[in-house]
């Protein structure tokens, strides 16, 4: 009896969810794939560069780490130590370098600077920013890998655009 019961019970089940499908004029699937969820691409006003591993230079010398030493011997309760002297911290990833030659409050100009900069082949870009709540935009170039690259960039700068930038780290 019990099992009769649960047999009715499931053929009920699917004839209350079938049968509408089955009756339904309009078909399940209306239409076929219509968009892609891709994004477009987007329009960049800035060159993209690779930069080769060959460039690419560790932050931290594997001849700078020392090692723990640890010992059996060592006293295991009631050591006093002097407090740690805190090392500053290495970077962890890719470090590089943009020389920031302005910055504006309104986009034009900064946009003016950046296609004066990317006409003499420099790889100009402007970054939005906000300081003391308000909205700048820097015109910045690079970014390098070598500092010294970025130095003689802010060089040819402040040479032929008559502009004093200033290195700092990127990103």
């Amino acid at each position: 009896m019990k099992q009769r019961l649960v047999g009715a019970i499931v053929l009920v089940a699917l004839v209350v969810i079938f049968v509408p499908m089955l009756l339904d004029d309009e078909p399940i699937v209306t239409s076929g794939i219509t968009k892609s969820n891709i994004p477009p691409q987007p329009k960049s006003d800035f060159p993209i560069r690779t930069v080769s591993r060959k460039e690419v230079k560790p932050l931290v010398s594997a001849s700078k780490i020392e090692p723990t030493k640890t010992t059996d011997s060592m006293p295991k309760a009631k050591t006093v130590t002097a407090a740690p002297k805190p090392a500053p911290k290495a970077r962890v990833g890719l470090s590089a370098w943009v020389v920031q030659v302005a910055s504006f409050e309104k986009r034009e100009n900064a946009n003016k600077l950046m296609n004066r900069l990317q006409a003499k082949k420099l790889s100009a870009f402007v970054e939005q920013a906000s300081v003391d709540r308000k909205t700048v935009f820097r015109v910045r170039v690079g970014p390098e890998v070598d500092h010294k690259k970025a130095e003689a960039i802010r060089g040819r700068i402040e040479r032929e655009f008559k502009l004093k930038g200033k290195i700092e780290r990127y990103p």
